[in-house]
């Protein structure tokens, strides 16, 4: 019995709920599918799939094995992906996970300049504010905030996360401008929920952190919205300048510098980093994205904080 190809017929006959669907998604007849799976539970002495006349189900035991397969066949894909490509021209599909804001903002244009240079390279772009996991998820390339991540990845720093307190003008004539935070209990805060939590505002006094006490206008995980809030003078954000760039050139927003040190986090000095498997960066798909728009986007980061 063939293990890799039997693992292959197993997490599509699980994807696609049954075995006509993955015999033709996978181009055999459905009797291979079915001795092969036969094969696989017999040697494995366990049933990994629930067969009737209409559906195909995966069993208990089933499911721990197939997150198992699912991970042996995608890092069998990355070391053929970084043999047969390592002297190629870059091509194929790169993966890449992004912040949605970020993405927004900033990444779109350097991707578009990516396919301008390389234009058989097909980019398959997720948004997210989810951790990930490269072994886990099949990604190439991600770009994520926060701190230095950790070891077994390679983190380049491409932009400045730091959060800045802006405001509409109209919004500060209306409700005036705060000098010091205690002047925030009269005004009304537009915050950015993150996958677990609400960034609430806190400020630094007397090397303590404390939560700012003011009221709030609004909540939301979607850039437009938040932007879109803070224009119209529903309220005051604390968010990064790359992610207002076109509102405070434009007069739109503007930034409010206050007497202490505010911040959505106790940690404030972070940024966004582009990160990848060192292993990964071997093949040129990854190498030539990775080169590109690391420095498109320290280019842009540059010139806006010039």
């Amino acid at each position: 019995m063939d293990k890799l190809n039997a693992m292959r017929f197993f997490c599509q006959i699980a994807d696609s709920g049954s075995f006509s669907a993955a015999a033709r998604k996978l181009k055999v007849p459905v009797s291979s599918l079915s001795r092969s799976l036969q094969a696989l539970e017999s040697e494995l002495g366990a049933a990994l799939l629930k067969r009737s006349t209409r559906h195909v189900s995966v069993t208990e035991i089933g499911n721990i094995y197939l997150e198992q397969c699912q991970a042996i066949l995608q890092n069998v894909q990355r070391a053929e992906s970084q043999v047969s490509g390592y002297q190629s021209t870059p091509s194929g599909i790169l993966r890449i996970s992004a912040l949605p804001m970020y993405a927004d903002v900033r990444l779109l244009p350097a991707l578009d300049r990516l396919q301008e240079t390389y234009p058989d390279i097909i980019v398959d772009l997720d948004l997210s504010n989810q951790v990930m996991d490269f072994q886990r998820d099949g990604f190439d390339i991600a770009f994520r905030g926060g701190g230095i991540p950790e070891d077994r990845v390679i983190a380049h720093y491409v932009d400045n996360n730091t959060p800045m307190l802006c405001a509409s003008p109209a919004y500060l004539a209306q409700h005036g401008s705060p000098k010091a935070v205690a002047d925030l209990r009269d005004h009304k805060a537009v915050l950015y929920r993150a996958p677990h939590k609400v960034m609430h505002w806190q400020y630094k006094l007397d090397n303590e952190w404390s939560f700012v006490d003011m009221d709030t206008a609004i909540i939301s995980n979607g850039g437009h919205v938040i932007r879109q809030a803070l224009v119209s003078g529903k309220g005051m954000g604390l968010i990064p300048a790359w992610c207002i760039q076109k509102e405070l050139e434009c007069g739109d927003l503007v930034l409010v510098p206050l007497q202490e040190t505010i911040s959505t986090t106790a940690d404030p000095s972070i940024g966004i980093y582009l990160l990848y498997q060192h292993a990964q960066y071997a093949i040129p798909k990854i190498k030539v994205a990775v080169d590109l728009l690391r420095q498109h986007l320290q280019e842009v980061d540059a010139q806006f904080s010039n």
